[in-house]
């Protein structure tokens, strides 16, 4: 049976109405909720976890979950930090050298996955660990704090005094990203090919070509986001990035995006991290520590895999 108009509004209508919901109950809960100065962290918090979550949106709609991710920020971000440390590289080149050494990376579970006709989630659980390893090697079990103003201006820079640089860029790459899965053929064989892999290679299309263009796009977002935590931070360790993989997962499965592949929709995803942001926020204010988050966070994942899964039995 197929979906009714009322259906699809209702789906399309849903995320929006719970991230509504959230707000009022958080701020008829504590009136400190909705200050500008909370509202403002709320968005700076969640600009690196919307560019990961948008990554990780890329490689589900061709099929694919990396497990690695985390660790692939924490690998980045701690070369980044040392190599502009270190004064081996201007900060420009560290962040362009970061980006390009993330993408590799992406491309590496890729190739993987083909190689050893695995799935990507299975090849990511060994990955992660090549990738924490990696990472401890490179900062030396050691934390890189103290980066540069002009580094740290990155993310934390105020255009007019409010707006937030970090929250341009995300801006600015979520456009990109939904106007190039939406408008262009290249976005829309990313689709076919999660789809039914089978049916796009009868097609014509290069099923692994545009997996490996997938996973380079994840993996300059990644790297991004890397940029962006450890610019807000102004630090780096091999501790951070990898409970974020989690976050972005959630927010994805949160906004309806199919494990099989075939389907997501951007705006929701952004929508979902928010709906994460505000929770965690919220709960924070009113006294729930961060064990509590991760309790609501799994729930949330679990209802979302519930109603996913009876979405698609009614598709």
């Amino acid at each position: 049976m197929k979906k009714t108009n009322w259906t699809v509004w209702v789906s399309n209508l849903s995320l929006p109405i719970l991230l509504i919901a959230s707000v009022v109950t958080f701020a008829l809960l504590n009136d400190k909720f909705l200050t500008q100065i909370n509202l403002t962290n709320i968005l700076v918090q969640n600009m690196h976890i919307t560019v990961l979550s948008t990554a990780v949106l890329i490689l589900m709609i061709i099929g694919g979950i990396d497990l690695s991710i985390g660790f692939q920020i924490s690998v980045v971000a701690v070369l980044i930090a040392r190599t502009i440390k270190e004064g081996i590289l201007p900060i420009w080149a560290a962040i362009v050298l970061g980006i390009l050494v993330c993408m590799v990376l992406a491309l590496f579970n890729g190739a993987m996955s083909r190689i050893l006709k695995s799935h990507t989630m299975i090849v990511s659980l060994g990955t992660m660990a090549v990738f924490q390893g990696l990472s401890f090697l490179l900062s030396q079990s050691k934390t890189y704090g103290g980066l540069p103003k002009e580094y740290q201006y990155i993310a934390q820079y105020r255009i007019g005094g409010w707006l937030p640089t970090s929250a341009v860029i995300t801006l600015v790459l979520v456009l990109v990203v939904g106007w190039f899965l939406k408008r262009t053929y290249l976005g829309r064989h990313l689709y076919a090919v999660g789809d039914n892999p089978e049916a796009a290679r009868l097609a014509g299309l290069n099923v692994w070509r545009i997996k490996y263009l997938a996973y380079l796009i994840a993996g300059a977002l990644v790297g991004v986001t890397a940029v962006l935590l450890s610019s807000r931070t102004g630090s780096a360790d091999s501790g951070m990035g990898p409970d974020l993989t989690f976050t972005g997962i959630t927010a994805c499965v949160l906004a309806g995006v199919a494990l099989k592949g075939g389907e997501g929709t951007l705006w929701k995803v952004v929508v979902a991290v928010f709906v994460l942001g505000v929770l965690a926020n919220g709960m924070q204010l009113v006294g729930l520590g961060t064990y509590p988050q991760y309790i609501a966070k799994g729930a949330i994942m679990l209802g979302s895999l519930y109603l996913s899964n009876r979405s698609q039995k009614a598709a």
